[in-house]
């Protein structure tokens, strides 16, 4: 797959919109997973993270959220998102409040913890984060693309390629299973 296009800046340009998944589509022309209108439809909803893997040259070199790591993932039919991982063992001192923290040990609670939202747009096979407000400042105003596939029921989201300091390229793997809808809360 050629690599995406940027702009001089070196973000993704935000070319296509999510197409709205509620127009009715005739039963011939009935959305799947490999049209536009139908990826926005597989990706509507909640999704809970199973598993974050990095690797370098295709090869898993850790988890950098630990094992077991915690995540929610939402993607709204207005074309709003947001994402929120966590390590499960972040650290912490039984009965400190977080406003009564020390710098550094909130420095190390929120090295274990991913949080932005914004607006995603579809490209393809690549959904992209229209980042507007993020625990990392940096990413503010910046677009993240990630390429979609599929395993089975499960959504995977591959973050772009990153070199390395040592020459090589590396890339995070997320894995989400679909958050089973309650009856009073709909997605």
């Amino acid at each position: 797959m050629p690599p995406a296009a940027h702009t001089p800046d070196g973000r993704t340009p935000p070319d296509t919109r999510v197409p709205s998944p509620s127009a009715p589509a005739p039963e011939e022309n009935a959305p799947d997973e490999h049209t536009a209108q139908g990826l926005a439809a597989s990706l509507l909803g909640g999704w809970n993270l199973v598993d974050h893997t990095r690797l370098v040259d295709g090869q898993v070199v850790g988890h950098p959220l630990g094992p077991g790591p915690l995540g929610r993932l939402e993607y709204r039919p207005d074309g709003r998102m947001s994402a929120l991982l966590m390590r499960r063992d972040r650290p912490w001192p039984d009965g400190l409040s977080f406003t009564r923290a020390t710098d550094e040990q909130r420095g190390a609670a929120a090295l274990g913890f991913v949080g932005y939202a914004g607006r995603y747009t579809l490209r393809g096979d690549l959904v992209l984060h229209h980042v507007e407000m993020s625990l990392y400042v940096e990413h503010v105003g910046d677009v993240l693309t990630r390429r979609i596939s599929w395993e089975g029921p499960r959504l995977v989201l591959h973050t772009e390629p990153r070199p390395t300091r040592t020459g090589g390229t590396t890339t995070d793997r997320l894995e989400w299973s679909r958050d089973p809808v309650r009856p009073d809360h709909p997605a």
